[in-house]
């Protein structure tokens, strides 16, 4: 009976202790900062102030993944615009960025898919857009998953990726 006691505790301490570790460096919270920067609060309580890109002026729409990735849509003022526009998404994991997706319009709306191995985004000009254009890209690679252009107000024929967007 001893003998098997002295067996588990070492597979306790070998099955919990991993996970617990793995863990610290998830990111628990993001939000942004009224400066223009992000903040990331990391498992083990830690906190992590990501700088302003160039030229940016703000952020926007900051989002966590299941798997403790984080991302934000940076904004940047443009000429003849009164307010900031968001150009560019930022996905950031493990204590650094792994990938910006930019555009020449402006991002509408962006989600995590897949647990966070995806971001789906809608993206389209300021005003007058006649059809919603969607993108599915890989967050490591940055690869094109897929592409769809339609209705976002419609219910029907939208790809699942889509059903968290909004215009």
């Amino acid at each position: 009976m001893i003998r098997s006691r002295c067996l588990l505790i070492p597979l306790l301490v070998n099955v919990l202790l991993p996970n617990a570790g793995m863990s610290q460096g998830q990111a628990v919270t993001v939000s942004a900062e009224l400066d223009g920067t992000v903040q990331v609060t990391l498992a083990n309580g830690e906190k992590t102030k990501i700088q302003k890109e160039p030229g940016q002026v703000g952020v926007s729409e900051p989002k966590k993944a299941q798997d403790g990735t984080v991302g934000w849509l940076a904004e940047y003022k443009v000429d003849g615009v009164s307010y900031p526009i968001a150009l560019t998404l930022i996905i950031w994991r493990a204590g650094k960025t792994i990938r910006r997706f930019s555009t020449d319009q402006s991002f509408y709306s962006w989600v995590f898919y897949a647990k966070g191995k995806q971001v789906a985004y809608h993206v389209g000009p300021l005003h007058g857009e006649l059809k919603s254009h969607c993108e599915l890209h890989d967050a490591m690679s940055g690869h094109l998953i897929a592409a769809w252009d339609g209705d976002l107000q419609s219910g029907s024929n939208r790809p699942d990726w889509t059903k968290s967007l909004s215009h």
